[in-house]
C-alpha cells in the first residue's frame, strides 16, 4: 500500500506498517507444508463423486493467537487514529482544552431515515460536515463491501472490531474450497492443450470442445470449518475410479479470516485505507 504517514498521527504510520508485518507472517505460515491439512477421498456411490474431507490438522492455537494480536493492534491504532484526529479539530473548536474532554472521541453516526443527525458540540460545524460524509447513516457512498457476509460499513466494522478484541480472539482459520490441492485427477489434457516438444500449447480455437476426459467439481457441500471430518469439496475425477479410499489425496491450506468469512489482511488493508481517506481529507479542507 502507498500510503502518505503524517507525524501527527504516528498510529495511523504504525498501524500501515503493521499490516504489512501481519501479512508477512500469515503468508510465511500458509507457504510452510507443515501448516497445511492433509485431506482424504471417500467415493460417494450413488453420486460417483469422490467427497475431500480433511483428515489431519496442524496445531492452529498458536497462529490464530499470534495473528490476533497483531490484528487487534492495527485495529487498536486506526481507531486511537481517529479519535487522535477528533482530539485535533475539538482542541482547535476550543482554542485550547475542550470543556469535557473525555466526551471527544471520532462520533459514529448511525441515523436513519427521518431521524436526527446530531453534531457534536466540540467540533466546528465545517469539521462535523467532512466528518459527517464518512459515516454509515450516508450509506455505501462509493464504498461497497466487496468480501464475504453481509455488507458492513468500514467505521462500523472497525468499531465493532476494536470492542471485540477487548473480549475476544479476533482471527480464526477456514479451510475453503479453493485453497487445496490433489493428486492428478486425470491422465490427459483438454482438448483446447496441445502438448509439444518445447511444452504445452493453447488452442484458443478448440475451447468449446466436448472434454470426455474432465473432472467435475462441486463445493455446495464445502463447510469451510477447519476441523478433522469437515468437508471441503467433491470431485468426479476419471483417474480415480475404482478407489474408494484414497488415504492422502492432497492438502489443504489455510486461510486467516474474520467472522462470515472475511479475509484477514485484505479487510484490515481496506480500513487503513478508509482512515487514510479521512484523514487527508479533514487536513485538505479543515487545516
Amino acid at each position: 500500500m502507498d500510503f502518505r504517514s503524517d507525524v501527527r498521527f504516528p498510529g495511523l504510520r504504525r498501524a500501515i506498517e503493521q499490516c504489512a508485518e501481519l501479512n508477512s507472517h500469515i503468508e510465511g505460515f500458509r507457504s510452510d507444508p507443515n501448516g497445511r491439512a492433509t485431506l482424504r477421498a471417500d467415493l460417494d456411490v450413488d453420486s460417483g463423486y469422490h467427497i475431500l474431507r480433511i483428515d489431519q490438522i496442524p496445531d492452529y492455537r498458536h497462529a490464530i493467537e499470534e495473528v490476533s494480536l497483531g490484528l487487534g493492534d492495527i485495529v487498536n491504532n486506526l481507531r486511537c487514529s481517529l479519535d487522535h484526529l477528533a482530539w485535533q479539530y475539538a482542541c482547535a473548536h476550543a482554542k485550547g482544552t475542550p470543556r469535557k474532554p473525555r466526551d471527544v472521541y471520532f462520533i459514529t453516526c448511525n441515523a436513519a431515515g427521518g431521524q436526527q443527525h446530531k453534531a457534536p458540540g466540540f467540533l466546528a460545524p465545517q469539521v462535523w460536515g467532512r466528518m459527517h460524509a464518512y459515516q454509515p447513516c450516508q450509506g455505501v457512498n462509493g464504498r461497497p463491501d466487496s468480501w464475504s457476509g453481509p455488507y458492513i460499513h468500514q467505521l462500523d466494522l472497525l468499531t465493532d472490531l476494536s470492542n471485540s478484541d477487548k473480549h475476544h480472539m479476533l482471527a480464526h482459520i477456514e479451510l475453503h474450497a479453493n485453497q487445496f490441492t490433489t493428486i492428478a485427477t486425470r491422465a490427459d489434457s483438454p482438448p483446447w492443450f496441445e502438448r509439444t516438444e518445447s511444452g504445452v500449447k493453447l488452442l484458443p480455437e478448440r475451447v468449446n470442445d466436448p472434454d470426455p476426459g474432465s473432472d467435475h467439481l462441486d463445493f455446495s457441500h464445502a463447510s469451510g470449518l477447519a476441523e478433522v471430518g469437515a468437508e471441503v469439496a467433491r470431485i468426479r475425477a476419471p483417474l480415480w475410479t475404482g478407489h474408494p479410499v484414497i488415504a492422502r489425496v492432497g492438502t489443504a491450506t489455510p486461510l486467516f479470516a474474520l467472522p462470515e468469512g472475511r479475509p484477514v489482511v485484505e479487510t484490515i488493508q481496506r480500513l487503513s485505507e478508509f482512515v487514510q481517506t479521512i484523514m487527508d481529507d479533514l487536513q485538505q479542507y479543515c487545516p
